[in-house]
């Protein structure tokens, strides 16, 4: 699965990013998208981080790089 970060950069399982507001980095490991559409993907929290509790919404990350 593919979802764009806050700045539209796409990000897939094993895209570094950094969570915005805390400044923690990770790397994707999960997309969640169980049939959503991509617009419900992008604004749910669906997104599993290595290191990082919880699901994050994709508009809350930012890419660091390609993988």
């Amino acid at each position: 699965m593919m979802t764009y970060d806050r700045n539209r950069n796409a990000i897939t399982t094993g895209s570094r990013v950094m969570i915005n507001g805390t400044g923690k980095t990770g790397t994707v490991k999960a997309i969640n998208a169980n049939g959503l559409t991509p617009a419900q993907v992008r604004r749910s929290k669906t997104v599993e981080i290595d290191g990082c509790d919880g699901e994050f919404e994709p508009i809350e990350l930012i890419r660091l790089g390609m993988h």
